[in-house]
């Protein structure tokens, strides 16, 4: 009688350590929780590839790591561990192991999902720190800059006013379109025309236009003044007998211009002025002012001369020749005087 009692209590015992098992290992923390779907995921992978005793082997591999976990615990909250839809997969004949498979794929991408997503605790503090930083405050302006910033807004406000009509400008009021065929397109092009947008592009392209205009024009005077000059090298002498032949001929234009080569060419023959094609006629004059200002005086009437002439197109005859004739017989004196040797006063 004893000894049934003994064999009862030893069973009751072995039958209440093996319960105990499961009921410790109920409760696990998020790392085991996911190693133990990493060990039935790859489990389920190799069943998949095998075949009798190794495959059986494998989906037991597989139901033991996912057996025993009820709930999982993240810090201080408990969740449930969602395995029972696995579980129920493996124990069905013939078991399906590539739905088992998909089911723990999905509660790992869930749950690595949520640790990517998890807020850092110490988020705020390692920002604060990383904020302080000088680099990420901008440095205090300087007078100067504060100047130039205000002088910035200046202008632009005064080109917010100068623009500011453009934008009461209203489209047209035109008849409805149902009453005139086509209405819509002209309502459309007049409103395009009348836009401030299209008002301001028009503006600078004309202001574009005008500043190639000028410049082109400045190129073409250049190259005209070079091409003029482009001739054979004539001497001063030389310049001032083709001065008095175009004169003959009645070419009173050419012949102005003749002579005020001469004179550009004896200033280059005495030293005092280089004679330069690409030069232009106000450039002489200044640069006659910076190195011999006694020069400037009589070329300055000289120069306005042939630029009246070849530039404005004033009338050319016989009177504007001898006057050309007169300017550079006085820049002639002028030089003439100024390269005479000092003579010693006399005791």
């Amino acid at each position: 009688m004893k000894v049934r009692w003994l064999l009862l209590a030893g069973i009751a015992c072995v039958l209440f350590g093996a319960v105990s098992v499961p009921v410790q290992a109920a409760d696990v923390d998020l790392p085991t929780y996911v190693q133990r779907l990493t060990t039935a995921r790859d489990a389920l992978t190799q069943a998949e590839m095998q075949a009798g005793t190794q495959r059986e082997a494998s989906i037991q591999r597989a139901t033991d790591a996912l057996n025993g976990m009820d709930t999982v615990t993240v810090g201080s909250a408990t969740y449930p561990a969602q395995v029972s839809g696995a579980l129920g997969t493996l124990r069905r004949q013939p078991v399906d192991t590539q739905r088992a498979q998909a089911e723990v794929t999905v509660l790992l991408d869930t749950v690595r999902a949520v640790q990517r997503t998890t807020p850092d605790a110490q988020a705020r503090q390692k920002l604060d720190t990383i904020l302080q930083d000088r680099a990420y405050h901008p440095a205090e302006p300087n007078p100067a800059q504060e100047q130039f910033s205000r002088f910035r807004g200046w202008v632009g406000e005064q080109l917010r006013r100068l623009f500011s009509p453009l934008d009461r400008i209203n489209p047209p009021t035109l008849p409805s379109p149902r009453t005139t065929p086509g209405i819509n397109r002209l309502a459309t092009a007049l409103a395009f025309f009348a836009s401030p947008h299209f008002l301001i592009g028009l503006a600078t392209i004309a202001a574009l236009v005008v500043l190639l205009l000028t410049l082109w024009r400045r190129r073409w005077r250049r190259t005209r003044r070079v091409t003029e000059t482009a001739e054979p090298q004539r001497s001063a002498r030389e310049w001032r007998d083709h001065a008095d032949m175009l004169a003959a001929r009645g070419e009173y234009r050419a012949a102005v211009r003749a002579r005020y080569f001469g004179t550009l060419r004896e200033m280059d023959e005495r030293g005092l002025l280089a004679f330069d094609a690409a030069r232009t006629d106000r450039e002489y004059v200044r640069a006659a002012t910076d190195s011999q200002i006694w020069l400037a005086e009589p070329l300055r009437p000289f120069v306005r001369m042939v630029e009246a002439i070849f530039y404005a197109d004033a009338p050319c005859g016989a009177p504007e020749y001898r006057a050309a004739c007169d300017h550079a017989a006085a820049v002639s004196q002028t030089i003439a005087a100024a390269m005479l040797p000092l003579q010693p006063v006399a005791a």
